[in-house]
């Protein structure tokens, strides 16, 4: 469900981004009425495809909250950063592009950010399946707040990616853990990974490497058929951490001219690409020839 938000997001920078120019002396009102009314009628089909999709075989019940921090990991918080921080980002880019002041339209975007992923909650709350998560909320404003980081430190130093492949364990749960591709990419957390990239250069004082150039820390989970570890065990699977580490690029930092490329650039840099990698599952340090 998260990432179904962001790809309707995207699309809207896709739109807008080739009327972008950062640099303006007054606010684009008709630019900035066109974003606002491209993004809630793509939000409101995105929320409304996500009820479809997530909820449509669940029960109701009256609202009610649910403590599901020791569920699957910690990887669905993971999920909640990752979303509200490329929410965040997009409106940011779409809000300079109108002539806002960098330091509101980040303070806008992450206000909005958090508003857009708090249906997620009302809907949990109101799903016999699940229930409001104050740590899916918590979640959810971190990732929003985020890019903050960029007036600390002049850039985005730490900046979340998702990858993700198959796993063999949505065939054991198909309803929860999705029956085809797309379900699994959203709902199967043992094919996901979600990755914090940085620049290498965080650690040269004097810019050596190329700015293009990334490590990123990576974290994922395995055997993770039920929430709860207790019931994995009940049911005979070892859920266990993986901790990864790999290569990156950010794509944004690549000078292009042309204009098309620099937009799918961008689009892509939001998914860790494929490297070589090293994990630690807790007992063994296993090496991967190309990590997805």
């Amino acid at each position: 469900m998260r990432i179904l938000l962001l790809a309707f997001s995207v699309i809207v920078l896709f739109q807008n981004s080739v009327h972008a120019q950062i640099q303006k002396d007054s606010i684009d009102k008709k630019q900035l009425r066109n974003i606002i009314l491209a993004e809630s009628v793509l939000y409101t089909g995105g929320m409304t495809g996500l009820g479809l999709l997530w909820y449509k075989d669940g029960e109701s019940q009256p609202f009610q909250f649910f403590n599901d921090n020791k569920q699957w990991l910690q990887m669905d918080k993971l999920g909640h950063v990752y979303t509200a921080y490329h929410l965040t980002d997009i409106n940011y880019q779409l809000l300079r592009s109108t002539g806002i002041d960098p330091q509101k339209a980040m303070l806008y975007s992450s206000i909005s950010s958090t508003a857009m992923m708090l249906p997620i909650e009302i809907f949990d709350g109101f799903s016999k399946s699940y229930g409001a998560s104050w740590g899916d909320a918590l979640a959810n404003t971190i990732g929003a707040f985020l890019p903050y980081q960029q007036f600390l430190f002049d850039q985005n130093y730490i900046y979340p990616k998702f990858s993700f492949s198959p796993s063999p364990y949505a065939n054991l749960r198909p309803n929860t853990l999705g029956n085809n591709y797309i379900e699994q990419l959203i709902k199967d957390y043992n094919g996901q990974t979600y990755w914090l990239s940085t620049d290498f250069n965080i650690f040269s004082k004097n810019n050596r490497f190329p700015n293009w150039m990334q490590f990123s820390i990576g974290y994922s989970g395995n055997q993770m058929v039920y929430g709860s570890p207790q019931d994995n065990m009940e049911n005979g699977y070892t859920t266990n951490r993986q901790w990864l580490m790999s290569m990156d690029l950010n794509l944004s930092k690549i000078e292009i001219e042309r204009k098309w490329i620099k937009i799918m650039f961008n689009l892509i840099n939001k998914v860790k690409i494929p490297f070589p990698a090293i994990e630690w599952n807790g007992k063994d340090v296993v090496l991967h020839p190309l990590y997805f």
